[in-house]
């Protein structure tokens, strides 16, 4: 059985007893840890969450809350009273608090900051200076640093004496002011000979992050260097902390989760899955509105050749598949093109590149599809001219469906704008649009020479 087969059965239960008004009890979390916590409440329906939020100890809602998605997180905070606002982060650590800040009150947050010791503070007050997009927003503040002329042996006793963060396995090497000096592996600090001082076997090829680098750039840096961690050190040689693996995996499932969001439309991708009614009617009326828009768009341009459509009546049955194939074919390399931006596979070096791939292959596709359409067409109605004029008008959608598929997502990247949020929107406007228009345009003109 797996994780999330064995917390599902805790919900059944939970909801079994909540159904038969029986009250939730504290004994329910006695097994789970604050990840398991998260995931089972947001499991429930947003009601249910609220009765079963009440009974999780005090001691771990801190925690509990870290791990929560965005959305059922602020749902909770906002609930709760500034009293025990604090009673829970009173109990939660810096690397944790950094986590909630954004979703505090802006009082709160200063008077949390205010329990804080100075050390704890600075090192949360430097990270908050960083956007949500650069990993140091996202720091862990557990990192073994230590000055650099100390001695593998004395290395070795403190180490004894304060054991090793998980995922550390990167020594890092100050001067007497804290300033960054180098970094080596533990594994070879733990053989720096007796009396020699660790600074002499500092690796040079294990470089720091700058703290402004973003997400995806760290979860690279991470993965290409082999190491569980790298240190992130800001221009001035101060040693802010450290990323991790494990933060780079969560920037990939972060993303990931995000990206799935998105193919349900736009504006999804922050919403509770028992989000009240309230709140998800408006998120998806923005983009409902939107895409009615593009909709819109579309049916003006086929009320220009309306009495093409009343003279020619076989054009209104053929019309939706060449829409439809304009939509698919350019989904497909719009799918691509989000996943290089995403992963940083595609960039101004090689766009043009790709575009010129998509393009051939659009061609191609386009030159086999508009065959095989024109001849069914030819088929169904008998027309050899309806078949030319659909064979066309697949072989300039598909064309033009290629090259959205690359130019929208990077257009919308260059602007900052999520294309996995808007490219979908956009490229179907883009097909449906040129689609019909070269459709039944080009119907147009060949009745116009029949006349």
């Amino acid at each position: 059985m797996t994780r999330e087969e064995a917390l599902q059965n805790h919900v059944e239960y939970w909801l079994a007893e909540l159904a038969d008004d029986k009250s939730p009890e504290a004994t329910w979390f006695d097994d789970l840890s604050e990840d398991d916590i998260a995931f089972t409440l947001e499991c429930l329906p947003f009601d249910k969450r609220m009765q079963v939020w009440q009974v999780v100890p005090p001691s771990r809602r801190g925690a509990v809350l870290v791990e929560l998605h965005d959305e059922q997180r602020r749902s909770l905070l906002k609930a709760a009273p500034p009293d025990s606002l604090l009673q829970w982060l009173g109990r939660t650590d810096a690397e944790d608090l950094l986590e909630l800040m954004d979703d505090l009150p802006s009082q709160l947050g200063r008077t949390v900051l205010k329990r804080l010791d100075q050390e704890e503070r600075e090192q949360l007050q430097a990270a908050l200076s960083y956007s949500d997009d650069q990993i140091g927003r996202w720091l862990s503040f557990n990192v073994i640093t230590v000055q650099s002329d100390t001695s593998g042996r004395l290395f070795r006793k403190a180490l004894r004496d304060t054991g090793v963060p998980e995922l550390t396995d990167v020594i890092v090497l100050v001067d007497e002011q804290g300033r960054y000096q180098g970094a080596l592996s533990l594994d070879a600090a733990m053989k720096v000979p007796t009396s020699l001082a660790l600074i002499q076997f500092v690796d040079p090829e294990l470089t720091p992050l700058n703290p402004a680098v973003s997400l995806h750039e760290g979860a690279s840096a991470i993965h290409s260097s082999g190491y569980a961690m790298l240190p992130v050190v800001d221009e001035n040689g101060t040693v802010l902390g450290r990323f991790t693996a494990h933060d780079a995996l969560d920037v990939v499932v972060e993303e990931q989760e995000r990206q799935m969001m998105h193919l349900g439309g736009g504006g999804l991708e922050e919403e509770d899955l028992f989000s009240p009614i309230r709140r998800a009617v408006p998120k998806r009326s923005v983009w409902l509105g939107v895409n009615l828009l593009t909709a819109l768009l579309a049916a003006w341009v086929i009320g220009r050749f309306e009495a093409t459509l009343e003279q020619w009546v076989a054009l209104a049955v053929m019309m939706p598949v060449v829409a439809s194939m304009g939509g698919i074919a350019g989904s497909q390399t719009l799918a691509l093109a989000i996943r290089g931006l995403a992963t940083g596979q595609l960039g101004a070096a090689n766009v043009h590149s790709l575009m010129r791939k998509e393009l051939i292959v659009g061609l191609v596709n386009a030159v086999l599809w508009a065959v095989v359409v024109g001849l069914v067409a030819s088929w169904w109605y008998g027309s050899y001219v309806l078949m030319g004029v659909i064979a066309f008008a697949m072989l300039v959608n598909l064309i033009a469906a290629a090259l959205a598929g690359v130019a929208v997502p990077w257009g919308l990247s260059r602007m900052n704008i999520d294309p996995a949020l808007a490219g979908s929107v956009i490229l179907t406007t883009v097909t449906d649009v040129v689609g019909f228009f070269a459709f039944l345009g080009t119907a147009t003109l060949v009745l116009s020479f029949m006349a």
